[in-house]
């Protein structure tokens, strides 16, 4: 007996090793590639990690921060943190700064199998479900970009997992080894903040008997977890956290403001209250998450509006899901609570916000997602081999092999094809070129203008670009935190690039100068030829950007 468990252990040992192997080529390979650029968070990220590097500050001179000005949303200071090492190893680059997101990805494959096997008890349940995740499209699209997402996930992940053994074992370390998780995802991603606090009150009184035996080790949680949270909570509600709180609050929803709290709706007796309206308004995004456009069809909006994309979770699925739900519910399922408590508290947050279907927000609740899948997977296999023949086994796994196939090539063309030439614009396509050609010419110039706004619609798209400038310029974060950016004409610059609208009705008559903006802001048929310099057109062939010098 004891020689076959060493067998089994090896074989599942060689199964993870393999999956990891594989999870980590599909969220490597190509990674500077695709997405085809650098978004804007991306690239804040970056220069502060550089900077950190560098001076030991933030772009404004703040020295180690727990909160980051960045372009004004206060980002989380674990991603910017966790990139530094790379930066130093390699650079600063598309690589360098991928890199830690797409290698937490990569080991998290292992680390959600223990957590899997701890919470079902079932090694097939497990393994089952770590072989969905190593495929998943929802894991993949978070692992090939900078995501605080993915890295506050796992270690949510990690820290669940470190206070069910805690609970198990009554092991000291892992009461400190779950509080430091669980806090720094909450230092990683602003979700996290209001997750873990409801999810542990449910896990505490689904957990109460297991709570009282272990009363030592949860007071030791207790008291790490509240030591560590001090500078979070100050800064959440009295520091500069509550900034990124406002601006992506509910109440400021653009179709809240549009459809819901006009006067139309207010002339109904019973909805008299904003705060009522809005209530009725969260719960409807809450529910949202349950469509299955979003969930099948295209939850990670990664093709236009209205075409075939990619959810969540693959088309193929679904019946797994499915009868994952029926089995949960129907069936005495090891830690049963705790599943569903983590599904319907990991959409609370997401709801809370001012966007539709976020697939970021809500990546929270992945692991239960792929665990109710997997759930699915194993029963289904069950109720085929007690219920059917081989004839009848042997058709329907031949063609769900040719729908997991099929749906499989389907994605990989989504990603690889549609994908870049999609949505090149969300992830700022055409931006590199521009400033990489502006810093190869800026020595011919006095100065050097860079309209914000673009967009192949309409200018509605706010890039940023003086990020992209620091970024591959790679410009001293000293100098730059010691610079006035705010000229006299309010305009934002340092050195020679200046960061503001272009009006080409008086810009036209600058000379030395080179001007970089969207067709919006340089209108070619008021341009003369020999005035641009340069075209930068999108993968999907539209054009982005002009760069024009004017000729007197």
């Amino acid at each position: 007996m004891k020689r076959f468990n060493q067998r089994r252990g090896k074989h599942i040992f060689v199964f993870l090793l393999s999956l990891t192997i594989v999870g980590g080529f599909l969220r490597f390979y190509q990674i500077t590639k695709n997405p085809i650029s650098l978004s804007i968070d991306e690239v804040a990220f970056a220069y502060n990690a550089f900077s950190i590097l560098k001076t030991g500050r933030d772009e404004y001179g703040k020295f180690l921060p727990l909160s980051f000005k960045s372009t004004g949303d206060y980002k989380n200071p674990v991603p910017i943190y966790t990139m530094v090492p790379s930066i130093a190893i390699f650079g600063l680059n598309e690589f360098s700064i991928r890199l830690p997101t797409a290698l937490i990805a990569t080991l998290s494959i292992p680390v959600f199998f223990l957590l899997f096997l701890e919470i079902t008890g079932s090694q097939v349940i497990s393994l089952s479900a770590v072989l969905l995740l190593t495929i998943s499209p929802w894991h993949i699209y978070y692992s090939r970009y900078v995501s605080d997402h993915l890295i506050a996930a796992t270690l949510v992940v990690l820290g669940v997992l470190s206070f069910l053994r805690m609970l198990k074992t009554g092991r000291w370390f892992w009461s400190i080894g779950s509080a430091i998780f669980l806090i720094l995802s909450m230092y990683t991603y602003y979700a996290e903040r209001l997750f873990i606090p409801l999810f542990f009150l449910a896990l505490f009184i689904l957990k109460k008997r297991d709570l009282v035996e272990r009363l030592k080790q949860v007071k030791l949680f207790i008291a790490v977890c509240a030591v560590l949270l001090f500078p979070l909570i100050f800064s959440t509600f009295f520091g500069p956290d509550r900034i990124r709180a406002q601006m992506t609050w509910i109440g400021n929803d653009v179709e809240f403001v549009r459809n819901v709290a006009v006067k139309p709706l207010k002339n109904i007796p019973f909805l008299t209250s904003d705060n009522l309206l809005l209530v009725f308004f969260g719960a409807r995004k809450y529910l949202n998450y349950f469509d299955p456009g979003f969930l099948f069809y295209s939850g990670l909006n990664m093709t236009k509006s209205g075409s075939y994309g990619l959810g969540v979770l693959y088309l193929f699925e679904t019946p797994f899901f499915i009868l994952g739900i029926i089995t949960l519910i129907r069936k005495k399922i090891k830690n049963k609570g705790l599943i569903i408590a983590w599904i319907l508290v990991g959409l609370i947050p997401a709801s809370l916000t001012n966007n539709e279907q976020h697939p970021g927000r809500t990546f929270i609740i992945l692991p239960m997602i792929i665990l109710i899948s997997a759930i699915g997977v194993v029963e289904l296999f069950r109720l085929i081999r007690t219920y059917l023949n081989q004839y009848l086994r042997n058709i329907i796994f031949v063609a769900f092999s040719i729908i997991i196939i099929w749906n499989l090539i389907q994605a990989f063309l989504i990603y690889s094809v549609h994908f870049p030439r999609q949505k090149g614009e969300n992830f700022m396509e055409g931006t590199k070129e521009t400033v990489e050609f502006a810093l190869v010419n800026k020595n011919k110039y006095k100065e050097i203008v860079f309209d914000p706004y673009r967009g192949i619609e309409a200018p509605y798209i706010v890039s940023i670009p003086h990020m992209y400038i620091l970024f591959y310029s790679q410009y001293n974060p000293a100098i730059y935190q010691q610079e006035e950016k705010i000229r006299p004409d309010g305009s934002y610059g340092f050195d020679k690039f200046t960061i503001r609208r272009i009006d080409w009705r008086t810009d036209r008559l600058k000379t030395d100068t080179l001007f970089i903006g969207s067709p919006w802001s340089l209108p070619e048929k008021d341009i003369k030829n020999q005035e641009i310099l340069k075209r930068v057109y999108l993968s999907g062939g539209q054009l982005a950007f002009l760069i024009v010098s004017p000729v007197q």
